[in-house]
């Protein structure tokens, strides 16, 4: 029965992808999709891509009662449990130390995060034909995103908009629209890159003339040419690396068509903020 599937048994064909996903590609049981081409070949092109060797972090900083995100999830909060308050107040030290801790309490989809495998479903079945069902309170019993594992990959940086102009609130970009831009930057695809896209919505949100109800991205027949040309993963420096809201009415077409159907990693808001030394030189 449709939404009945077990492991090793993931549902009838006609409720699998539509043409062009990758299901039972790498097995019935594989939980890794398209990080699955990330094989000695990309590792070897990734590390052979490094100029300088000047290391840049893309993710956003984690600040209390800060986003951005999206209106359905909480801010992260920061505790402290112990610092130099308490002692001041008569904790005595031990031993000759004293020591401060903290805490945080985040949404795993509240700042800078590569979706699991188990993230999106529909017709009760996520990649590969797993059930729904597999992801309960206790977490993902299957695709989780413990299965992803270290990604060592060469990366793409690509401008979306031209210089100068500024993405609409929800403007989407097709797949020729992407190509475009990919072949502008002077790249070419081979399996196992990750992409990364800069839209402008991070700095637009930073100064205040972007919400979070809205953003420029991807088409959902982008899914098809990340496909094709074997991305691994993409992320965009938006809130779904997707256009949102679509503009048909569907709920993330996108997330669909490229991790459920092809177990294409999707990573939410890498940091454009060193775009100097990385979206531009490539470093």
């Amino acid at each position: 029965m449709a939404g009945q599937a077990g492991p090793g048994n993931h549902g009838p064909p006609d409720n699998g992808p539509p043409d062009g996903g990758n299901w039972s590609r790498w097995g019935p049981d594989d939980e890794r999709g398209a990080l699955n081409l990330i094989g000695p070949a990309a590792v070897r092109r990734g590390l052979a891509a490094v100029r300088v060797g000047q290391t840049v972090s893309l993710g956003l900083p984690m600040r209390a009662g800060k986003g951005p995100l999206a209106a359905m999830r909480q801010p992260m909060q920061h505790f402290m449990t112990r610092d130099g308050g308490d002692y001041a107040a008569g904790r005595p030290e031990r031993g000759g130390m004293g020591f401060a801790d903290d805490s945080i309490l985040v949404a795993c989809h509240g700042t800078t995060h590569l979706d699991a495998l188990a993230h999106v479903w529909r017709d009760g079945q996520m990649w590969n034909g797993f059930p729904a069902s597999s992801v309960t309170s206790q977490g993902a019993a299957r695709c989780g995103i413990q299965n992803a594992g270290p990604v060592v990959t060469r990366g793409l940086f690509v401008n979306i908009p031209e210089p100068g102009r500024e993405m609409a609130p929800g403007e989407a970009i097709g797949a020729e629209g992407l190509a475009a831009a990919v072949a502008a930057a002077g790249l070419e695809p081979e399996p196992g890159d990750a992409l990364l896209l800069r839209t402008g919505w991070l700095r637009q949100w930073r100064a205040g003339t972007a919400g979070v109800d809205s953003c420029p991205g991807l088409a959902p027949d982008c899914a098809g040419w990340l496909g094709e040309h074997g991305i691994a993963l993409v992320g965009a420096d938006n809130i779904a690396v997707e256009a949102y809201p679509a503009a048909d009415g569907s709920v993330m077409p996108l997330h669909i068509a490229a991790i459920r159907d092809r177990g294409i990693y999707l990573l939410d808001w890498p940091s454009a903020a060193r775009r100097s030394s990385c979206w531009w030189s490539r470093r």
